[in-house]
């Protein structure tokens, strides 16, 4: 049993729990379109659909100008009332009735065979046919006879002998009138296909659509979390901070003061900078007073994440810094004991004993718990690794160690292994008074975040809140979100709003 009181009270926790059911449910379910941020998006992608663009359009050009034959038109006209000599009124009712008539003679197969004998081109029905077309503007009499060939001077002969033929074929074997060749072909001099600029330009937009078309499918399907709106949507939590990418180079030493007070006889020194540019304080400094808010009885804190790499170490020892720097006696503990990486990367020296030590029976807390050269800031630091750490978390004296520190800290920040891999966090999570989930940007998908939720809340540690971790403010579509964070508008300070460029965030080799 816990002898401290849980967050908000566990009865008043349970009840909002019963009271928020179905608006969570609906939260997790959501499944609506963020349009806006999709426009965002594809500006922000605009040079990737204009270079596709322009792509099919110069594939376009060339494809048309080196592989596709032109083609030719040659048009003959040939009027369908009268004789020879003479026009009467009934001659010009009678052709208006004809024309439609006039027009089925040139699809009739001995047509084609006539033409083809008197011009000796040994072309096929269907070739032939393709090639002709007839046409006759409503209320005219005069039948338009196109001939379209790769050849001009082909298409010149097909169109004035189609009109020969027809001619002799509708006075001999329809026995009508017979139709006068109102004009001759004229070989043509342009073609009428391919329209190279008219290619250009549909090919232009087609590679423009279908850029914007992949894009927009890409970011429909994706199922990272990118926005700290996702965060919500999918778990209902809230963001307690997002922390841009942080540049920050390990091997700087930290500061260290030689005449500070130490309330233990051995201290550990932190040579990894801890220091972050403005934003990144003020990123850091708003996720404090978010847990400060959260509630007075919260002080015992797990830090996990879904998955390795998130960032939940760097998170870790800036908060717990940052505490420090309030005042508060703060512990930071590093409680993986499976993979640490805070010693290796944060280069912490003058440590021999740890967690493990004392979880193990090798060693007193005393012994275990060091002063940093940080003012307000303790540490318990892993000592050495375990395969199977689970029997040590789970033992009574962890359960009194939580106690113990629960008691003599202001604050206690426990830097856990990763929820969605290993169980350590959440039997960590049960001693705790509250737990934060950190994730980083366009890694996580909402499934693994609402995973990771789940196992943290059958602990019965209230999560406090989610922090937005590594987060790129380049582009449009992350500026349509965060863009204050790095304006610096609210000081109106140029160098500080250079710097709120590039806050709070991981470097490489991040956990």
């Amino acid at each position: 049993m816990k002898d401290y009181i849980p967050l908000h009270g566990a009865h008043e926790r349970s009840e909002a729990v019963l009271q928020s059911d179905s608006a969570i449910y609906a939260v997790r379910n959501y499944t609506g379109i963020d349009w806006k941020g999709l426009i965002y998006r594809l500006l922000e992608n605009m040079h990737w659909i204009l270079l596709a663009a322009v792509i099919c359009a110069v594939a376009a050009g060339l494809y048309v100008k080196l592989a596709v034959v032109p083609i030719y038109q040659a048009t003959s006209k040939m009027y369908i009332a009268g004789s020879e000599t003479t026009i009467s009124l009934s001659d010009i009712q009678l052709g208006s009735s004809l024309a439609v008539d006039y027009q089925e003679a040139f699809k009739i197969w001995h047509v084609h065979e006539m033409v083809d004998e008197r011009l000796g081109l040994d072309y096929s029905y269907g070739k032939l046919a393709g090639m002709v077309s007839v046409s006759s503007p409503s209320g005219s009499h005069v039948l338009y006879i196109n001939i379209q060939s790769p050849d001009p001077q082909e298409a010149k002969l097909l169109a004035d002998t189609y009109a020969e033929v027809v001619q002799e074929y509708i006075t001999e074997k329809m026995e009508l009138r017979r139709p006068q060749v109102l004009e001759i072909a004229q070989t043509p001099t342009q073609p009428i296909s391919p329209n190279i600029q008219s290619s250009i330009v549909k090919a232009f937009a087609f590679g423009a659509l279908l850029a914007a078309f992949i894009i927009a499918f890409l970011y429909l399907m994706d199922d990272r979390v990118r926005t700290s709106d996702d965060i919500e949507k999918a778990t209902g939590l809230a963001t307690l901070g997002v922390v841009s990418r942080q540049n920050q180079k390990s091997e700087s030493t930290a500061r260290f003061d030689p005449g500070q007070t130490m309330d233990t006889p051995h201290q550990a020194v932190i040579q990894g900078s801890l220091q972050l540019d403005y934003a990144g304080n003020e990123s850091i400094n708003t996720i404090c007073s978010s847990i400060m808010f959260a509630g007075k009885n919260l002080r015992r804190i797990a830090i996990t994440s879904c998955d390795a790499d998130n960032g939940k170490t760097f998170l870790a020892i800036r908060i717990a810094y940052s505490m420090a720097s309030r005042g508060k006696k703060v512990l930071l503990i590093d409680g993986d004991l499976r993979k640490s990486v805070m010693n290796g990367h944060y280069r912490i020296t003058h440590v021999d004993k740890g967690l493990a030590h004392y979880l193990s029976g090798q060693a007193p807390l005393q012994d275990a718990i060091y002063s940093t050269n940080y003012e307000n800031l303790f540490l318990l630091p892993v000592g050495e690794l375990v395969k199977t750490p689970l029997p040590l978390l789970s033992s009574s004296d962890f359960e009194k160690l939580m106690k113990m520190t629960g008691s003599e800290f202001d604050m206690v920040i426990v830097d856990t292994p990763p929820i969605g891999i290993i169980i350590d966090a959440a039997e960590i999570a049960k001693h705790c008074d509250g737990s934060i989930l950190v994730l980083e940007q366009n890694k996580q998908t909402r499934n693994a975040l609402q995973y990771a939720q789940r196992i943290m809340e059958q602990t019965g540690t209230p999560i406090i809140g989610c922090v937005l971790n590594n987060v790129v403010l380049n582009g449009l579509y992350q500026k349509h979100y965060y863009g204050h964070y790095g304006s610096g508008y609210y000081y109106g300070d140029d160098k500080a709003g250079k710097a709120s460029r590039h806050f709070g965030g991981m470097r490489k080799g991040k956990k």
